[in-house]
């Protein structure tokens, strides 16, 4: 059935079973009738969201295939428990129709409360698919491309950087990876986890912190007192992120990417960014990668990801320092910036 006719058939359910109330100040559900009711109201935004399905400019499907063959494979390397997001994006990556219709949630009810016609919700609706799919597309592929780069680095083992009484960091097992979550400190930013890369043969801090935060790690005033509330990216954020790798000389060469309440940071060895093939036409956009960049001054430069088209070459709006690819879902275009960071650190 098409999506009008799932909502008759929700609506001939409602009306059968009025002990069922729904109306513009109450929703009301027996605990009897509620598991058919909400299979049919599930089953009503299923079908909302194949039905737009064909108009998003995202190829949703590929994302998913691609992300979920990724995480299999970096699990079973480093024999962890998982790979921990958003709830949001989780659903998205892993069943991309379920992770679309958690949006429509509200707007269903709004419907069946008579607060918007039918057109007004078939309308609203493929403005927040089109809006919500471009936006969860993109941080999950930033996520899987940063999946991807931790799988060619060549892993063997992987721990997790903890926090000791003193607040020295040091490792710790490692059993599930979530990009952000970092032990908890007020002022101090420090990797989530450490891999030994056999390919750089040497020990690796990886930091995925939200791009619009990396200038906050250069203060020009020391607070007056130390922050004691949890702030920047030790959330587990919903946002973009841009990746910092720092090459260790030993497991105890543990760096603090930043603390901004002693005015301290450690440039990365390398950054990884993102931008979308819109974006490269935005002087704003380009300009706050630039910044970025300058803000953490990686020793090894920077790679900034395309996503969406295919660039031919480097474009002329990338500023000096910042190498720029575009690799769809080919791993070998990803496979030869690592190639090229290796042979940077074989150089010296």
């Amino acid at each position: 059935m098409n999506w009008k006719q799932e909502y008759s058939a929700l609506r001939d359910y409602i009306a059968n079973n009025p002990e069922i109330i729904i109306n513009q100040t109450e929703i009301s559900v027996p605990q009897t009738l509620r598991d058919e009711f909400y299979r049919r109201f599930d089953d009503l935004r299923k079908a909302v969201v194949e039905d737009h399905s064909s108009s998003l400019a995202v190829d949703y499907n590929s994302l998913s295939e691609n992300y979920l063959e990724i995480e299999k494979e970096l699990m079973d390397l480093l024999e962890l428990e998982g790979i921990q997001m958003p709830v949001d994006l989780f659903s998205f990556v892993h069943n991309p129709n379920e992770g679309l219709m958690r949006i429509l949630y509200s707007r269903t009810f709004d419907l069946l409360q008579g607060k918007m016609t039918l057109e007004a919700y078939e309308n609203q609706a493929g403005i927040d698919l089109a809006a919500v799919a471009a936006e969860l597309f993109r941080l999950g592929y930033e996520q899987w491309a940063a999946l991807v780069l931790i799988k060619l680095l060549d892993p063997d083992r992987a721990f997790l950087v903890d926090l000791d009484e003193d607040y020295k960091p040091f490792l710790a097992e490692l059993k599930t990876i979530a990009f952000g979550r970092q032990a908890h400190h007020p002022t101090m930013r420090i990797p989530e986890f450490v891999l030994y890369s056999r390919k750089l043969n040497r020990y690796v801090a990886v930091k995925m912190m939200p791009a619009r935060e990396i200038e906050t790690f250069v203060v020009p005033f020391k607070p007056a007192v130390r922050p004691r509330k949890k702030t920047g990216d030790t959330s587990f954020a919903l946002d973009s992120r841009a990746m910092l790798l720092s090459f260790m000389s030993g497991p105890e060469d543990i760096p603090v990417i930043a603390d901004i309440y002693e005015l301290k940071r450690t440039s990365p060895d390398w950054m990884m960014a993102y931008i979308s093939n819109d974006e490269l036409d935005d002087p704003a956009a380009v300009d706050q990668i630039h910044r970025n960049m300058t803000a953490m001054n990686p020793t090894h430069g920077m790679c900034l990801v395309v996503i969406g088209g295919d660039i031919e070459g480097r474009p002329d709006c990338i500023p000096e320092g910042i190498s720029a690819v575009s690799i769809g879902f080919d791993k070998s275009r990803l496979q030869t910036v690592v190639d090229l960071l290796a042979a940077k650190i074989e150089q010296g």
